[in-house]
């Protein structure tokens, strides 16, 4: 019984030590906790607290900046209340101003009603005008239309006129271009010219027909070298009249010199018997120095074929003598005809009609001329 009351003495002991051990344990299990909690929170507050600090010596930086500051503070300070005794001032100058601006407002609107009458008065007036205008801008537009009509009509006869001279124009041009029609080419060449320069001008289109712009580029193309022919033809004339009549000058007015060279044909015709007639007297001129009883009258006539019987080299050796007589005879002089035609006579001439016939043959039996 001793020992059962022993042992159970052990086993209770046994357990309250259990116990207090477990609760040893728990006690120390919430003492590292709570040491972890106050660690964390002392880590917490330690960087808190440098936060803090950072953050005072920000505010301290700024302070000090602040109180930097002051001086300019407290002068800028001094400037605004003087300008606020300047504003005080100028307040009341502006209400001593605006006691003159009311009475100036009251003045003015005294004026606007006045004006505002006369405005009334000039309305009327303008109306008045308005109306007059109006009824003579009805008289305008009319007198407008009967210009418009008018211009209508002028400018139908200038386009009328204007195509006419158009046709006048290109009857020259076309003349020019008959009587001398070396020109065409260079005026063609300047119409190309002028249409090229007036579609790049203003977009104007080729035409089949010429316009006056046409007509007078070629006929402004014609100009010089129509003036070197003229000039050439003159100088021509000029020259060739002296030459028909040697005892003339040319003259110098254009219409004289074309008379004569409008009768130079005939006047060829003319040298052409003055030739013969010196060729022929230049021909009995060396018979006769040679045979000098030569009975002129007997050579009015010519043997019947003679030419029949020459060989041709008689006729060729005939020709050459005729030639070498030839170089004798002065060209220059003109020998008229000692037994000119009447004028009857040259009038058929003119016409073509053969008056003298072939010079007559004789007998060949008739003797030559007797030898000197």
């Amino acid at each position: 019984m001793l020992f059962s009351g022993y042992r159970a003495s052990l086993k209770t002991k046994a357990a309250e030590a259990v116990a207090q051990l477990a609760t040893l344990e728990e006690a120390d299990k919430a003492v590292d906790e709570r040491r972890t909690a106050l660690y964390n929170k002392v880590v917490t507050s330690y960087h808190k607290a440098k936060l803090e600090r950072a953050t005072l010596a920000r505010e301290l930086e700024a302070a000090k900046v602040a109180a930097a500051r002051v001086p300019q503070l407290e002068e800028d300070l001094r400037v605004a209340r003087a300008q606020c005794a300047e504003s005080e001032e100028a307040g009341r100058a502006a209400a001593a101003k605006l006691r003159v601006a009311d009475g100036e407002l009251r003045r003015l609107r005294a004026l606007e009603k006045n004006h505002l009458a006369e405005l009334t008065s000039l309305r009327t007036a303008e109306k008045e005008k308005v109306d007059d205008l109006s009824r003579r801008l009805d008289e305008v537009e009319k007198q407008r239309l009967a210009l418009q009509q008018e211009v209508t009509d002028k400018s139908t006869e200038l386009t009328a006129t204007a195509k006419h001279w158009t046709d006048l124009i290109g009857a020259i041009d076309t003349g020019f271009s008959a009587a001398f029609p070396e020109t065409q080419d260079m005026a063609l060449d300047a119409v190309g010219a002028a249409r090229e320069a007036r579609g790049r001008a203003t977009g104007e289109g080729s035409s089949a027909t010429f316009t006056m712009e046409d007509h007078l580029s070629s006929l402004a193309a014609r100009v010089e070298p129509i003036t070197k022919f003229g000039w050439e033809l003159r100088k021509a004339a000029e020259e060739l009249v002296p030459m028909l009549w040697p005892d003339k000058e040319a003259p110098q007015d254009i219409s004289s010199l074309t008379s004569l060279i409008e009768q130079a044909p005939d006047r060829f015709i003319d040298w052409k018997g003055s030739a013969t007639r010196a060729g022929a007297d230049m021909a009995l001129s060396f018979v006769l120095s040679w045979y000098n009883e030569v009975d002129l009258g007997q050579l009015e006539y010519r043997r019947a074929g003679v030419e029949e019987e020459l060989s041709a080299d008689q006729k060729a050796a005939r020709l050459a003598r005729a030639s070498a007589i030839a170089d004798f005879v002065d060209k220059r002089l003109f020998i008229a005809d000692p037994n000119p035609h009447s004028d009857e006579e040259e009038e058929l001439e003119d016409e073509g009609v053969e008056m003298d016939s072939p010079p007559p043959a004789v007998d060949p039996a008739v003797p030559p001329p007797a030898a000197a």
